[in-house]
């Protein structure tokens, strides 16, 4: 669910900060001051206060006038008017308002954009706000660019850019809402890229801080994540606590999104614990606040688990037409990541984040030097005793690393083919069985992909095993980018793979292994240090053709793929059960 908040990018950038007015005893200054502090931490309040002030907008000046219009351009976004909140954006930021006002202005655009999953806007407007980050001298407007472009990329599913910004702010800001913002994104990043855990102080330092600036709405996206941890740990007893302790909480800010997920979260908690009932009811509540698309990936959970409880009360007819709906919904959830991806790769602005980079660790390298010198000048009593403790946290941690290192390394080793990173035959064979049945018991559709590299042997014996294993690596990462989360990619031995695909009937296994053939076919060897071809032939076939059996499935897979390498090579065949047998190898 790591999706589910795109719009929450909105409602954080627009509180980053506060202007300074030159006025600051005018009492229109002071309810604009007011209004803008209040804004994201007393929603209610805050729409009395603005349009109280918006019938009072004959009587402001200039200046007055264009910081209500950043004021109403936030009311535009929070009520989900995006149109006309870009309009009145580029408005702003081509008026005669200040500098900081129009800096403000842009961020709000480029959230808009996100909101909208407008990536290609979104991240050409980005790299010129971060080039413009160099001219700035105002060190806070440099730290809210850097908060944002952590929240932006986050959005976009780069999560190691996004960490990396969220930890400059926290290390030099010292705004206590700069550093709640800067928490929850590291938070989210580190939850994305499997780097956090429910006990990490983190997590109750980031509460504290939003919860000492009133900021709920952050709170409970946290709480959605520990909450999420807990769940994929089957720790459902520990969810359920979280999210039903701040539940009422999250209701009264109003937001659907962040409302919806609760939901399904909770409904998800339910399943686990056989409440079939609650689950439903909770299901449906998601379905009911999720109306954006923006959130998909809360429609793909609400209605797969409002499939698993119709199946699970006979009520077939209803459970086809909710698995329908989860279908779509994880297409369009799966056409979603893939379009962030493709806005991300084609985007012309890796220059100038090579630049900022660069800018941002010559700051660590300055702040570093200045803390050395700083220590240098302690007393050696006190230097002595930090060494002795540095000491023995880096034996504490070294060893703890050492055991977490061991105990990944086996579970690796247990389920894992240590070159490819695909799914080894032993835990296949595991895995595919267990879909095999769920599959055959739900009449869901399957197919089986198999395909073996064309002429390994030559390229093991014309350029060397390290060149061949770079080889099927190659050829594996180009698979991979053409499937499915939930798609089993498997490694059987040698230059041999399969895929099993639920959900899946011939006709779309052929479409997916065309795609990968070509995907091979496509793959620049000359980063191997050799320039070569690779190219791999294809076997498919379907339950429909060869049932539930996993070895059958196996078996006519491999005969389909000894058809394409008998007939040429670099091609597709789906097994013909009247037609092919097993053919010799040329």
């Amino acid at each position: 669910m790591v999706n589910l908040a795109i719009s929450l990018i909105i409602i954080l950038s627009v509180f980053i900060s506060s202007p300074v007015w030159a006025d600051e005893n005018s009492n229109f200054d002071e309810q604009l001051a007011h209004i803008d502090n209040i804004r994201s931490s007393q929603p209610k309040l805050f729409l009395v206060l603005i349009n109280e002030l918006n019938q009072q907008s004959n009587n402001l000046s200039s200046t007055q006038r264009y910081h209500l219009d950043y004021l109403n351009i936030y009311l535009l976004t929070y009520q989900g008017n995006l149109t006309e909140a870009i309009s009145s954006s580029k408005n702003l930021i081509n008026s005669n308002a200040d500098a900081l006002l129009k800096f403000r202005a842009k961020r709000v655009l480029i959230n808009i954009f996100a909101a909208n999953q407008n990536w290609s806007e979104g991240l050409s407007t980005l790299s010129r706000m971060l080039a413009e980050l160099t001219l700035i001298k105002d060190k806070e407007a440099q730290l809210q660019g850097f908060l944002l472009a952590a929240i932006f990329y986050n959005q976009l599913e780069q999560y190691s850019l996004a960490l990396s910004y969220a930890k400059q702010v926290e290390s030099q800001s010292d705004q206590g809402r700069d550093q709640c913002i800067a928490k929850a994104e590291i938070i989210k990043a580190s939850f994305q890229l499997k780097q956090l855990t429910p006990t990490d102080p983190i997590i109750n330092h980031a509460i504290s801080l939003c919860r000492i600036n009133k900021e709920q709405l952050i709170i409970s996206f946290i709480n959605s994540f520990v909450a999420e941890m807990h769940l994929e740990n089957h720790q459902q007893y520990k969810a359920l606590q979280i999210l039903n302790s701040s539940l009422q909480d999250t209701l009264n800010t109003k937001y659907p999104r962040i409302i919806a997920k609760y939901h399904a979260l909770l409904a998800h908690a339910h399943w686990i614990n056989k409440n079939a009932e609650l689950t439903k009811q909770l299901a449906l509540k998601a379905l009911d606040n999720e109306n954006n698309e923006g959130t998909a990936i809360v429609k793909v959970l609400s209605y797969q688990l409002l499939f698993k409880v119709a199946e699970s009360q006979k009520d077939f007819e209803l459970a086809l037409l909710y698995h329908q709906k989860y279908a779509i919904a994880d297409k369009l959830y799966y056409d979603e990541i893939q379009t962030k991806h493709l806005a991300f790769q084609l985007a012309e602005h890796k220059s100038i984040e090579q630049q900022n980079k660069i800018n941002l660790l010559n700051e660590k390298n300055s702040l570093l030097t200045t803390e050395q010198a700083l220590i240098r000048a302690n007393v050696e009593n006190t230097r002595l005793i930090l060494m002795v403790l540095a000491l023995t946290l880096a034996v504490l941690v070294f060893w703890g690393y050492r055991l977490l290192r061991a105990h990944k390394r086996i579970k690796e080793l247990a389920e894992y083919d240590a070159l490819t990173g695909a799914f080894n035959r032993g835990h296949f064979i595991d895995v595919a069985n267990n879909a095999l049945k769920y599959c055959q018991s739900a009449k869901q559709e399957l197919s089986l992909i198999m395909f073996d590299l064309d002429h390994f042997k030559n390229v093991n014996d014309t350029y060397g095993h390290a060149c061949g294993d770079w080889a099927l690596k190659a050829a594996v990462d180009a698979c991979k980018s053409m499937g499915r989360h939930n798609d089993i990619f498997t490694r059987l031995g040698g230059e041999e793979f399969c895929i099993l695909l639920t959900s899946c009937d011939s006709q779309a296994a052929l479409k997916r292994a065309e795609a990968c053939r070509k995907a091979i076919a496509a793959i620049i060897t000359t980063d191997s240090g050799f320039d070569f071809t690779i190219t791999a032939s294809f076997g498919v076939t379907d339950d429909k053709i060869s049932g539930y059996d996993l070895e059958k499935l196996l078996a006519d897979a491999d005969s389909a793929t000894y058809v394409s390498k008998h007939t040429g090579r670099n091609k597709v065949t789906l097994f013909q059960p009247e037609k092919q047998g097993k053919l010799p190898l040329v």
